[in-house]
Formats: C-alpha cells, structure tokens, sequence
C-alpha cells in the first residue's frame, strides 16, 4: 500500500447490494419497516463487503487505515449543479475507513443512494504521508475542502463544500509535499451527461456531523 496514491472503487450500486443480499430495491417502500430494517443492513454488509474486497485487490488495506482521507462521487452519467460549476464529488472525509464509511451508510448515505436508485458511486482512498507530519491526512482533508470550495463553491453560502459535508477540515500549516491529492477533484476524463440540482425536499444529514 503505497502513500500519496489514490485507490478507486467505481460503478457501486446500490441496488446490487440488496440484489445479493436477495431484496428488490425497487419496491423498498412495498416492504414492511421490519424487512426495510433487514435490507438496509445486510446491504451495508455486502457494500463494505464488496468495497473492502475491490480494495484488496489493489493493495490497499480498507480495513486497518485509521488516519486516511476519502472522496465519495457520483457515477457517470450524474453531477450535482454546484455555484460555479458541476462536479460529481459529494464528500470528502478522514480517519478509520471501513468505520467512516460503515458509519456513513447507516447515517445518510444509504437514503442518498437509495434517492438516487439505479444510480452508481464512486470511491477513492488513500493514506497520506509526510515525513515529520504527524496528522497530515488532516491537512489534506483540510486543502481538498478549501480546493473545492475555490473550484465549485458549494451550493450556497453556508454550505461552502460538496453536498454532505459541513464542516471546513483543520488547516495544521503543513508545507511541503506535492499537490497528488487534487486527482479525484479534477475528475479527469469523465464526462457526466446530466446535472442535478438538490432541492429543499433533498436535505440529508451532513456526513461529517455527529
């Protein structure tokens, strides 16, 4: 597993996951609370399941990372309308990730993905080094918020980042290092045909709250 370099995990559906673990996400809301609740977690178990194994195979340890940084996207052919411009980014985060992202299922991410059914999500993951930076994946986060918020603007003044993040990240001053962090927020070669504009009624709750 290498530092500095970005591991993706594109096209995860959704609807796969409840597929394998042997529900029809199409007719979620026919289901009764009880088998909602059941589909919702077995379809966390085969997400983080087939997420951890595509990491595998690339040599990046999905498990055992405590201090990484990760973006979370749309699929082609979606992006979200932001103030400047669309980008298919909709949060960037840190810290343990197998827990962040079996945390994010649970809290939002799920009813994101299950809004948007049918649709695909990417993943990137990467561990950060510096050599005598203790907490620079901080720093990261912090300089690929502050990018994006200059690149994108968010979608309005008091949410400055992509759609489900709130808070800024922790500038810790660190100097050095090369900029290899930008790749999944330049989207390089992707060409999304279509641009959603979240309304009042598509309010999720922030990832990076709580």
């Amino acid at each position: 597993m290498q530092r500095n370099r970005w591991y993706n995990v594109p096209n995860q559906s959704l609807a796969i996951y409840a597929r394998n673990a042997g529900f029809d996400l199409a007719v979620y809301d026919d289901y009764s609370k009880g088998v909602q609740e059941e589909l919702r977690r077995r379809s966390i178990n085969e997400a983080l399941y087939e997420i951890e194994y595509a990491c595998e195979e690339q040599g990046f340890d999905f498990a055992s990372v405590k201090d990484g940084v990760y973006v979370i996207s749309l699929g082609n052919p979606l992006s979200i309308q932001y103030r400047h411009r669309s980008s298919q980014v909709i949060y960037v985060g840190i810290g343990n990730i197998k827990t962040r992202i079996k945390s994010h299922l649970e809290r939002s991410l799920f009813d994101v993905m299950q809004s948007l059914s049918g649709s695909t999500f990417d993943f990137s993951f990467a561990r950060p080094g510096l050599q005598g930076a203790v907490g620079y994946y901080k720093h990261v986060e912090y300089k690929m918020l502050e990018y994006f918020c200059e690149q994108y603007g968010g979608l309005g003044e008091k949410r400055r980042f992509p759609l489900l993040n709130k808070n800024a990240g922790s500038d810790k001053g660190f100097a050095g290092g090369t900029e290899w962090w930008k790749k999944p927020l330049k989207a390089s070669g992707k060409k999304p045909r279509w641009k959603l504009s979240p309304t009042s009624f598509s309010e999720f709750a922030p990832l990076d709250a709580g």
